[in-house]
């Protein structure tokens, strides 16, 4: 008998990984004219990779200095890119095509970062450079992928809104740039926050920086201020009613100079805080308002507005639906012990119609209730915005009623009630801060302490006369614990607000100077602290 026996033996089935990820990016073996060639008259490119690639935000990545008027045609192929010349080259002129990181792998999109093809059409490769960097004027951050543009240093200043530029970079992420291959010759030096990318300045929709004089390629550092300037015409952008009795007219530009708004039916106008929005106040008006804004050094302007008809204020009357609504600055549970409780409304309240005696304050003192007097007042002569003075003690506890009714008027508007638990901070809290600042010269200047997310805290206004030195001391008082930075603006027109510049004119943003040295506040501590603006 024969016997066979088979043996069989079990295998592992694994996963095929494919290998080691291929981090490589492609390499250039060839490019045909060569790079850095001379003489340069070819009407095509060819670039030849090691692997296959792709291109990948040509649109954005691509910069081609000097700048063309068309775009050559630049295909990827395989392991080539082939550029085709769309207009004839500029005669005894340096090119730079820079990709940035528009080349990539095609398996892994591995990028040939910051590649640069370089040829000139004459008998030399121009060499010089210009270097400098790009920060926002109003806080001196750096601006990151701005355009910096040169131009001829003999072209008119309106050339910008027009034609693109001659040469052309990005800044980086700290703001900085750098033009290489230059010809030694003088420049426009211009920065734009080119929103569209049409490589132009488009005006106050976009934000622009530029150097005073002409400047040629060297090893200065060129600083730049990016602002946005403030449109010369003011027109009405837009009007709009959000309730019955209100109206909103909203400005192209801020700082409007309107000295009165009036109409039929019209009692009562207020501007927000930039004067950029004037709220109108009307009552006995239906369908559209017709408000007359005048101003100080122009023609009035006539705005119709659409409003509710009366048929919706009716309604709205029946359904009790008009309410004052109320806000206070102890809705959170907490007041300043040195500050007195505010609320403020929605819709103007006139004298006979504020009711003070709906007002109730409690204390809460050894688990007895007191009733507190309060004074109401509005000491501006804000209709919108009341204070109520009273004897407030540091670290106690307090509630607030404010009763139905407190405010009402002719048109059926009445506030509901409500109430408030708050407690007073104490001293103790607090932090004092006393800053001496060494000022560069005599000058205007806006003084303003930022928290650690760059809100004003305080402000303070100095104006030096003659006699004074330029080393001047602030003190700040119940300052919250935390770190703060200081903001000093040179108030060159000593108009109390920082002011941008103006490109045709010439006129270079106002100066900000900015300490990025946190002072750190403890409470209960008095803290010094001293810096030479700079």
């Amino acid at each position: 008998m024969l016997l066979t026996v088979l043996f069989t033996r079990c295998a592992q089935i694994t996963p095929l990984t494919g290998g080691k990820k291929d981090t490589d990016a492609p390499r250039l073996l060839k490019a045909e004219p060569k790079q850095a060639s001379l003489n340069f008259n070819a009407k095509t490119v060819v670039l030849e990779f090691n692997e296959f690639i792709v291109l990948k935000d040509l649109s954005n990545q691509l910069i081609i200095t000097p700048a063309m008027n068309q775009l050559p045609d630049i295909e990827a192929n395989g392991k080539t890119v082939i550029i085709k010349f769309a207009e004839p080259l500029q005669a005894n002129t340096t090119y730079k095509m820079a990709f940035g990181n528009a080349i990539t792998d095609l398996r892994e999109n591995n990028p040939f970062q910051d590649f640069e093809y370089i040829f000139s059409t004459g008998e030399r490769i121009d060499s010089l450079t210009l270097a400098g960097s790009v920060t926002k004027a109003f806080d001196n951050r750096p601006a990151d992928n701005t355009l910096v543009s040169l131009y001829d240093a003999q072209a008119a200043d309106s050339l910008i809104y027009r034609e693109k530029p001659l040469y052309i970079c990005k800044t980086d992420a700290s703001g900085k740039f750098r033009f290489n291959y230059l010809p030694d010759r003088a420049f426009k030096l211009i920065a734009v926050k080119d929103v569209n990318k049409n490589l132009m300045y488009d005006g106050p929709d976009e934000m622009i920086a530029f150097y005073d004089a002409p400047v040629k390629p060297d090893s200065a550092i060129y600083d730049l201020k990016l602002f946005k300037e403030t449109p010369a015409k003011t027109f009405i952008r837009k009007t709009y009613a959000t309730e019955y009795g209100k109206a909103q007219i909203i400005y192209n530009k801020p700082y409007v100079d309107y000295t009165s708004a009036d109409g039929k039916g019209i009692f009562a106008y207020s501007p927000n805080p930039t004067k950029d929005t004037l709220t109108i106040y009307y009552r006995d008006m239906f369908d559209t308002a017709r408000v007359v804004v005048r101003y100080k050094d122009r023609k009035a302007d006539t705005a119709s507005i659409r409003i509710m008809s009366e048929e919706s204020y009716k309604k709205l009357v029946q359904k009790k639906s008009l309410k004052y609504f109320i806000a206070t600055n102890v809705s959170s549970g907490s007041l300043e012990y040195y500050r007195f409780p505010q609320i403020s409304i929605n819709y103007p309240a006139l004298s006979g119609k504020i009711d003070p005696d709906r007002i109730k304050l409690t204390e809460w003192k050894d688990s007895m209730l007191n009733q507190v007097a309060v004074h109401l007042t509005n000491p501006q002569n804000d209709l919108l915005n009341f204070s109520l003075e009273s004897k407030l003690s540091p670290a106690t506890a307090y509630t607030l009623t404010l009763e139905k009714g407190l405010f009402t008027d002719n048109a059926g508007r009445t506030s509901d009630s409500t109430s408030y638990n708050f407690k007073t901070t104490s001293p103790e809290d607090y932090a004092q801060l006393s800053l001496k600042l060494m000022f560069p010269k005599k000058e205007n200047y806006i003084v303003q302490l930022l928290n650690d997310k760059d809100q004003v805290i305080r402000m303070e206004f100095k104006s030096f006369a003659l006699t004074e030195t330029a080393e001047q001391k602030f003190d700040f008082q119940n300052l919250k614990p935390g770190n703060y930075f200081i903001k000093v603006i040179e108030d060159a027109n000593n108009n109390g607000r920082f002011d941008d510049g103006d490109f045709i004119s010439h006129k270079q943003p106002e100066r900000i100077y900015y300490n990025a040295n946190p002072i750190k506040l403890l409470a209960d501590w008095e803290i010094e602290n001293e810096w030479k603006v700079q």
